[in-house]
């Protein structure tokens, strides 16, 4: 009888530790890996509604950290305006992540008119800029826009589904200081967006 018991009670600890030792095995696992919260987009053309550039060979995507609790701030923002004739489309992306009680605040916006499939003439782009801000710190680093001459602006709609409002391409960009005197070369662009009418 006491052999059962001793039996049973082996059975209960092998099982026991096996159990714990299971999550420490499996946590490297791929299936069990945090998923990054702002990850590279592919070039799609789904309304996806996503967004991201090269910036000096960095990548940038839009990534709003959840933690900050900023109800007003997303990630990306894509409209488009039918009045006065413009027919703009207005895409905002925003990079904010809070970390050790200091936050960074970025953004990359393009402005287009008119809209239509195929490769975009520069004189038809409003404008596009990219600013960088340290919030906490009160740190305004600088401003970059498009040169008034267009040059080395280049964006592609690779669809445009007004049914649906979706809007996908490609783009490349050189902008210029505003105030400082580092320029910005902004290639490997993608969006696939939602938009709404304004």
């Amino acid at each position: 009888m006491k052999k059962r018991h001793f039996f049973y009670f082996a059975l209960l600890v092998l099982a026991v530790g096996w159990a714990l030792t299971l999550p420490a095995c499996h946590k490297d696992t791929p299936d069990r890996i945090t998923p990054d919260p702002c990850p590279w987009p592919e070039i799609t053309t789904k309304g996806l509604n996503t967004f991201g550039c090269k910036i000096n060979g960095k990548e940038w995507v839009p990534c709003v950290d959840l933690s900050a609790r900023i109800a007003s701030l997303t990630p990306l923002d894509a409209s488009f305006s039918e009045s006065n004739g413009l027919n703009a489309l207005n895409i905002i992306g925003t990079y904010f992540r809070k970390s050790e009680g200091d936050s960074t605040t970025s953004g990359f916006g393009i402005w287009l008119r008119p809209l239509h499939l195929g490769v975009i003439n520069p004189v038809e782009l409003i404008d596009a800029s990219f600013e960088f801000d340290q919030t906490t710190k009160g740190i305004f680093e600088d401003e970059w826009n498009l040169p008034t001459s267009r040059d080395g602006f280049h964006i592609e709609v690779l669809r445009l589904d007004t049914a649906k409002n979706i809007i996908s391409g490609t783009f490349e960009a050189i902008l210029l200081p505003k105030y400082g005197k580092d320029t910005l070369y902004i290639t490997d662009g993608r969006f696939d967006l939602k938009y709404y009418q304004k």
